[in-house]
């Protein structure tokens, strides 16, 4: 069934005394070479954060993120994001002067069918903002929750959905089958998504509306398409798969529903054949630029460059080798392939793999596999994950839950904080942020690991803050580590990393 994983209730004040009582423990010059280090100051983090935010308010406007001169949209979300971080655990008052200002901000962006948004992006906006007005006792802000609640009800795929004028960005209606019934999207490309659904669920949450409502229900039929797993998921690019995890979107555009996409590629499952050996490989730049390739042209080049190798074994390779794309952009083209082989020899296929692909080509690791052939399925990642994982929980399915056991499952293979599980850099923040919400939501103490070093109990409140801490900087202000999804605005990841740090801090 999956992974067994302990839970219990987040006990935040002896998370914190025990860290206070470490940190404590260690007085300057009484410590030993054996001694473990002091564990980070999880409130003195997130007040540095909190202080570097106050400084990059808009003071101007009173939002954050807000983008120069005229005619450029805004978006009340990062605001929102910025607000929910400093008031979260009463660590900034919403009297507090800045947080009025910010508020004011985001309620500038009311519109008349009760969104909150700028003309672009009506779900997401709306959903987060909404999210910050339930923390609040402000009347305009207490004003605004049931017009926000009952558009973001209009924007979900399913018999409900309303056309909405002007915008270009609304759903439409569809019936069960559908593959985008139950889901929400940013609009503008016409399909529903995990992301947007996953801050739709939270901020209908957070706005009263319980497990048994009709969106809710709708939003689980989607979710469940999205799991791969083939004992919950309906669709076709499900089948056969037992990974657990999530994927992003159930169409890869809103042109052809069905299909699935994911940005981390894919994975070889329902292993056969002999053994053999499994290669991750990269392409190099070109004119400083990295190069990407389709898995059609990468499968050409290798059955060219075998059939001409001067070697029995790479000659006598013919089609047992396959293929799998790497963490991708548009779910059709990767810089980073996957290539399993009947070989049995690393060099042999190192070199088949450079002559295929071009002496720049870099040979990250080569392994040897009990089976070699599989099926390509969509690669299950780290955010996606505890993204449907959390949604699970706003839905008020069980813990024994089939659905949820599966996804329990996979974050158990594939706990980690060094990087998002199948993208690795990419949405690093993104990912800590629903992985904190995830897991408060849980009420999870400690995650029971299984990896290749067998069975391990991590405490993940500490293991975030830990990492959080090195990529703090001195102003308070976090390290951006990759520009895709905006992650290079140290607004957006500091938001994001305060609020991972207040969830920890529970």
């Amino acid at each position: 069934m999956g992974a067994g994983i302990g839970w219990g209730p987040r006990v935040g004040l002896a998370v914190m005394a025990a860290w206070a009582t470490l940190a404590g423990a260690r007085q300057p010059g009484a410590g030993h070479a054996a001694d473990p280090p002091a564990a980070p100051d999880v409130r003195a983090m997130i007040a540095s954060a909190v202080g570097y935010l106050r400084g990059a308010q808009d003071p101007a406007s009173g939002g954050w993120g807000v983008p120069p001169g005229p005619g450029t949209p805004r978006f009340p979300a990062i605001t929102g994001l910025v607000l929910r971080g400093m008031i979260e655990n009463g660590s900034v008052s919403a009297d507090d002067a800045a947080v009025r200002r910010g508020v004011a901000f985001v309620l500038s962006f009311r519109q008349k069918d009760g969104g909150i948004y700028d003309r672009v992006l009506p779900s997401y906006n709306t959903a987060i903002c909404l999210s910050l007005l339930t923390r609040l006792r402000d009347p305009e802000a207490r004003a605004a929750i049931e017009p926000a609640a009952r558009f973001l009800r209009s924007l979900q795929f399913g018999e409900d959905a309303v056309t909405h004028g002007g915008t270009g960005e609304s759903a439409r209606p569809v019936e069960r089958a559908h593959a985008f019934y139950g889901g929400v999207g940013y609009g503008r490309s016409g399909r529903p998504d995990l992301s947007n659904t996953a801050f739709f669920l939270e901020a209908l949450r957070d706005a009263g509306v319980e497990g048994n409502d009709p969106a809710v229900r709708r939003a689980l039929v989607f979710l469940q398409r999205l799991q791969m797993s083939e004992r919950v998921n309906d669709q076709p690019y499900a089948a056969g798969s037992t990974q657990g995890g999530f994927i992003y979107a159930t169409s890869a555009s809103g042109e052809a529903a069905g299909g699935g996409q994911s940005f981390a590629g894919e994975v070889a499952e329902s292993l056969s054949g002999p053994p053999g050996l499994a290669a991750r490989v990269r392409l190099g730049t070109r004119d400083g630029k990295p190069r990407t390739l389709d898995r059609a042209e990468v499968e050409r080049r290798i059955g060219d460059a075998a059939g001409a190798s001067s070697m029995a074994a790479l000659r006598g390779l013919g089609d047992r080798f396959m293929v799998l794309l790497g963490p991708t952009p548009d779910g059709a083209q990767s810089g980073v392939f996957e290539v399993r082989a009947a070989l049995a020899d690393k060099g042999d296929l190192e070199e088949l793999l450079r002559a295929a692909l071009g002496g720049d080509v870099e040979v990250l690791e080569v392994e040897a596999v009990s089976a070699w052939r599989g099926v390509s399925r969509l690669r299950a990642y780290g955010s996606m994950t505890y993204a449907g994982f959390k949604s699970y929980l706003y839905a008020d399915l069980s813990r024994t839950d089939p659905r949820v056991v599966s996804a329990l499952g996979w974050i158990s293979r594939h706990y980690t904080l060094d990087e998002n599980p199948g993208l690795g850099t990419e949405g690093l923040y993104y990912y800590y942020l629903t992985l904190a919400r995830a897991m408060a939501a849980w009420g999870m103490d400690r995650v029971e690991v299984h990896g290749p070093g067998g069975p391990e109990r991590r405490d993940w409140a500490r293991d975030l803050v830990a990492k959080l801490s090195r990529l703090q900087r001195p102003d308070g202000s976090f390290t951006p580590v990759d520009d895709r999804w905006m992650e290079n605005d140290p607004v957006l990841i500091t938001a994001y990393a305060l609020i991972a740090l207040q969830q920890a801090a529970r």
